[in-house]
């Protein structure tokens, strides 16, 4: 996600500075100020971690059931 949001980011910085150089203006300053923000900002989103996933914590007495949807339990007895 912080990589796509980097490049994203330098594509938009580009075209911005190519369109203040094609037709000066007001427009394409703002253009310009908004991707250096974008890009400057896309540098403090958190790194993508591979390590998420569930997490479960029981009791001595307990049976835990974990599942990533949806999950219907009939007839549970424990033994």
């Amino acid at each position: 996600m912080r990589l796509a949001a980097i490049l994203a980011s330098i594509v938009a910085l580009i075209i911005s500075a190519a369109w203040l150089i094609n037709t000066p203006g007001y427009e394409p300053a703002v253009a310009i100020a908004a991707a250096l923000a974008a890009l400057v900002s896309s540098f403090f989103l958190k790194r993508d971690d591979a390590t998420g996933g569930q997490k479960q914590n029981l009791g001595d007495n307990s049976t835990g059931i974990q599942a990533g949807r949806d999950v219907n339990i009939r007839d549970f007895n424990q033994k």
